[in-house]
């Protein structure tokens, strides 16, 4: 083997994390410091916020040496997006107010490899997270007219056209920050919006149990604690749920709904 050939197969994968946010700094400013702490090669940060909130993000950025890009756009896009812009062999796709507790980034960097196109841990999480970035380019990323259920799809495009890394060991461990009620509430009116669009792509009985899933959910929670949080979320994931269908036929008229400040 020549010099150069062990040069590449002794080389260490360079990891990236993606990290797409909208109108959360005080989340961000949590949980960036925490992303950076445990060894990514890069943090790509893809801000969505309106003109306050957008500075702000900016600058904590450029604080942290963190890679900022500004771009108007769902989630799904803002994603696709920075793993476009992200130099690293592997991306990790991430949320804004995901609290990264523990990770082992050297075996991490051990397991992956150009043999395999995405790492699975079924045990832990049912869907797909991590992925080499060329392939996740290569089939197209997250759908982008979907937010429910966006990570089930791009799971079955990657078993599908992929390599699986499956692994029993979680490398990492988690938790949540906590959101407003007015966060909560955006979300999940934007996850109902999507649920017919979701069924219409994976027509079967898993996702029609979707659509009526999140109402009952919080309907539930309303019975358990009547508070004006929970309220509001019953309000709004229900009326999501029944313009899902209007959505699916004319998506650009809901558009500002999903992207708006």
């Amino acid at each position: 083997m020549t010099q150069r050939g062990r040069e590449l197969t002794t080389r260490k994968p360079k990891i990236s994390a993606v990290v797409p946010t909208k109108n959360r700094y005080d989340i961000l400013k949590q949980s960036l410091p925490l992303l950076l702490q445990h060894g990514f090669d890069e943090v790509v940060v893809v801000d969505s916020s309106g003109v306050e909130q957008r500075a702000k993000n900016r600058a904590l950025c450029r604080q942290l040496g963190v890679r900022y890009y500004y771009m108007v756009g769902n989630r799904e896009e803002a994603r696709n997006f920075g793993v476009k812009r992200a130099t690293g062999d592997w991306v990790s796709v991430r949320d804004d107010d995901t609290k990264l507790i523990e990770l082992d980034m050297e075996s991490l960097r051990k397991a992956v490899s150009d043999a395999y196109d995405f790492m699975h841990t079924p045990s832990v999480s049912s869907c797909v997270w991590f992925f080499r970035r060329e392939f996740f380019l290569k089939i197209g990323g997250y759908d982008t007219k979907l937010c429910s259920g966006d990570d089930y799809d791009i799971t079955v495009r990657a078993y599908r056209y992929g390599r699986v890394l499956k692994t029993a060991r979680d490398f990492g461990r988690t938790g949540q920050f906590e959101k407003t009620t007015k966060m909560h509430s955006k979300g999940i009116f934007s996850y109902g919006l999507t649920d017919f669009t979701l069924f219409m792509k994976y027509p079967s009985l898993r996702t029609a149990a979707i659509i009526p899933y999140r109402p009952f959910l919080f309907l539930r929670k309303i019975a358990e604690k009547r508070t004006k949080g929970n309220l509001v979320k019953l309000i709004m994931t229900t009326s999501g749920t029944m313009l899902s269908p209007l959505y699916y036929l004319t998506p650009r008229l809901f558009y500002n709904m999903l992207v708006s400040d």
